[in-house]
């Protein structure tokens, strides 16, 4: 039976499919977004630039807007597959950031990928995207995941950077994300403050914490939550007053963290 299921995330210009497909044949088509697939069960067979190509479980497919392509199941058991489409204007946008430390700007060359990293990347920005985090924490991922595609599937190669930041500009950011705890900056803003590349923020803010923004910011927040828990507060007025959806969410990465739910972990401190 033949499944297809679109969603809208909540970041503007990227949207999901879900499909899984037995019978049904594409034909010759093109797409006006970048469509990144990532093969979940089966072989797909299809035609792109004039090549007849096969994918497997853990291949990553590159649609380019307008590029021709087809796509059919290899065998009678079908495929199920899951797609990032991305408005033109999210890649080349990213590409832009992306070169700032290499010359030009970076082409995807390839129509199909296979790489533990990608897939794991594909895996977490799916769903970052399905569970609604934060902004920070999606925008994170889709940078992450475009950095490995491009280093990956264009050709031009990502300049590593060791550096985080120096101590003056590391005391004024952290003053400043300390200050935005209920309301966590987009990675665009937190870019804007450093004054880099969207890019370059997240590869100096990992470098600096050894975690990305939206996780070290989190993990802030859980810290900061911890003692007013233990002193009785209430739960509904923390999850509100550090930025979290809700007392259900603060709850969950509560637990994920500190293994008790707070309500547990306050009765039996």
């Amino acid at each position: 039976m033949e499944q297809t299921q679109h969603i809208i995330s909540g970041l503007p210009g990227v949207r999901l499919i879900n499909a899984e497909y037995h019978n049904f044949a594409f034909p010759r088509h093109f797409h006006l977004e970048y469509h990144i697939g990532l093969l979940l069960r089966g072989q797909h067979r299809y035609v792109c630039q004039g090549e007849r190509l096969q994918a497997t479980v853990g291949d990553a497919l590159l649609m380019a807007p307008e590029q021709i392509h087809d796509g059919a199941s290899l065998t009678g058991e079908g495929y199920r597959i899951r797609v990032l489409a991305l408005d033109p204007q999210r890649l080349e946008q990213a590409s832009r950031s992306l070169s700032d430390e290499r010359h030009g700007t970076p082409r995807l060359t390839s129509s199909s990928l296979r790489n533990v990293q990608l897939q794991r990347q594909l895996g977490v920005l799916h769903a970052s995207l399905v569970n609604g985090d934060s902004t920070l924490a999606q925008e994170s991922n889709l940078l992450s995941m475009f950095a490995t595609l491009l280093a990956l599937g264009s050709s031009l190669r990502i300049k590593e950077q060791d550096q985080g930041f120096d101590l003056r500009t590391w005391g004024r950011l952290r003053e400043w994300m300390e200050s935005r705890l209920d309301q966590p900056p987009s990675l665009e803003e937190l870019a804007a403050f450093c004054g880099l590349s969207p890019w370059q923020a997240l590869r100096r803010f990992s470098r600096q914490c050894g975690l990305p923004p939206h996780q070290w910011l989190t993990q802030l927040r859980l810290e900061r939550a911890l003692p007013r828990v233990l002193r009785g507060d209430s739960l509904s007025d923390i999850a509100l007053q550090l930025g979290f959806y809700d007392q259900a969410h603060f709850s969950r990465l509560f637990r994920r963290t500190y293994g008790l739910p707070p309500a547990r972990l306050r009765s039996s401190s």
